[in-house]
């Protein structure tokens, strides 16, 4: 499935030209095009603000006019931040990503349209697109070049993303226990537990193991962690390390 293309008009700055290739690097966008850019291209400044997304800045293209940019693309969303007074329908960064990805799916080249610095698109460029992009924002907007790439390539890339929202990073040292490893630790604490008295009386022994197992598998333990407990209960029943009070 294409990604979208990333057409910015006239940009004035090689700096924002560079902070835009980087942030489609991070989202998986490579198809950078230049329309009449102020200072030419290639460009040092661009260059060296990409930061490491050469291959965006090498297969840069530059054109004349936005006709010539887009004209192979059947789906282009104009982006700007101003109600420029032409009857056209107004989309999100979030809707629109999901249309790219519609028509990606059919087999359609998709683009996005981005204005300079100073003015943004002008109103014969956003005629030439199917929607517009807004960018919700508080009172101030003032999002600059780069900062609006980011954004709508991030909506790109989260449509069909599976990172979950929430997870336990366990690097190599701190692997997850195995199950075996878990029952060791159930075994010892409950070992000592049932030594010392706490599982009374002995009918309801069952469910408070159950409730002891429930809350440790809740901590998600790596098997650091599973070991320091085990140590811990080694320290408190035998009072390991411990001189031995007069």
């Amino acid at each position: 499935m294409a990604a979208p293309a990333i057409i910015l008009s006239h940009a004035q700055l090689g700096e924002n030209i560079g902070a835009a290739a980087r942030a489609m690097a991070n989202f998986g966008l490579t198809d950078l095009r230049l329309v009449a850019p102020r200072d030419g291209w290639p460009n040092k400044k661009a260059e060296a603000m990409a930061a490491g997304a050469g291959k965006v800045i090498e297969t840069t293209r530059v054109f004349a006019e936005t006709k010539d940019a887009i004209s192979e693309l059947h789906l282009v969303f104009a982006t700007t931040a101003r109600e420029r007074g032409t009857t056209k329908e107004v989309l999100t960064p979030k809707e629109a990503a999901r249309r790219l990805h519609r028509a990606a799916k059919r087999g359609d080249k998709t683009g996005l349209l981005f204005g300079n610095e100073r003015a943004g698109l002008d109103n014969e460029e956003i005629s030439l697109c199917d929607a517009v992009i807004t960018i919700p924002t508080a009172d101030f907007a003032s999002l600059n070049l780069g900062q609006a790439v980011l954004l709508n390539a991030y909506e790109w890339f989260r449509a069909t993303d599976q990172t979950p929202s929430a997870r336990i990073e366990h690097g190599p040292i701190h692997r997850k226990p195995t199950r075996a490893e878990m029952f060791q630790l159930f075994e010892h604490l409950e070992r000592e537990l049932e030594a010392n008295g706490f599982l009374f009386p002995p009918e309801k022994s069952g469910a408070m193991k159950r409730a002891t197992r429930a809350t440790l598998h809740r901590a998600r333990l790596t098997y650091q962690e599973v070991q320091t407990l085990r140590g811990m209960i080694v320290a408190m029943t035998k009072g390991k390390h411990r001189k031995s009070k007069p």
